[in-house]
């Protein structure tokens, strides 16, 4: 095999070898449904559920969420793009002969940048979300966060501890 066959090969591997990691690591199909579960906020039209919202909130938010679904739309293959082109540049650096720091700064930068962005712009939405709603229906919004977080914490002390359990019976 010639040396640039070698390293094709490689490069063709790095990926593959990453991606079988992650699914290993998991060690079941589907992955952790819990842990979707439990991840962080509520999202979308189940984040206003139970809150008792009006005809025109309800018409409001489907206003927000319309509109933010075209932007993400437009936006779409332009940014997939740009994230492709990112990850093709990491890759040139990992498997480059040597490696360029003040390059992989700049890369890691500019990942760092569009990821804030792409935060601050979810973080937009979100208040825009929450406007709609009355001072009562932001309070019961907190309070519903609040449980479903002791929940998910009663579930990851309970998954802990059979955890625990397992390997001490080991």
């Amino acid at each position: 095999m010639t040396m640039n066959k070698k390293w094709l090969a490689v490069a063709m591997m790095v990926p593959l070898a990453f991606a079988s990691t992650a699914v290993l690591a998991n060690g079941k199909k589907g992955g952790d449904k819990g842990a979707k579960e439990c991840s962080g906020q509520m999202h979308g039209k189940n984040m206003f559920r139970g809150l008792d919202l009006t005809d025109a909130q309800k018409t409001e938010l489907k206003t927000i969420r319309d509109e933010v679904r075209a932007s993400k739309q437009a936006q779409g293959e332009s940014k997939h793009e740009q994230m492709k082109a990112m990850k093709d540049q990491e890759q040139q650096l990992v498997l480059a002969a040597d490696f360029d720091e003040a390059k992989a700064k700049e890369l890691a930068s500019s990942m760092v940048a569009e990821r804030t962005a792409m935060k601050v712009e979810k973080m937009r939405t979100t208040h825009r979300m929450m406007s709609v709603l009355t001072a009562e229906q932001k309070q019961q919004l907190v309070e519903k966060r609040a449980e479903k977080a002791q929940k998910c914490e009663q579930k990851m002390q309970k998954r802990m501890e059979k955890k625990m359990a397992n390997k001490d019976s080991q």
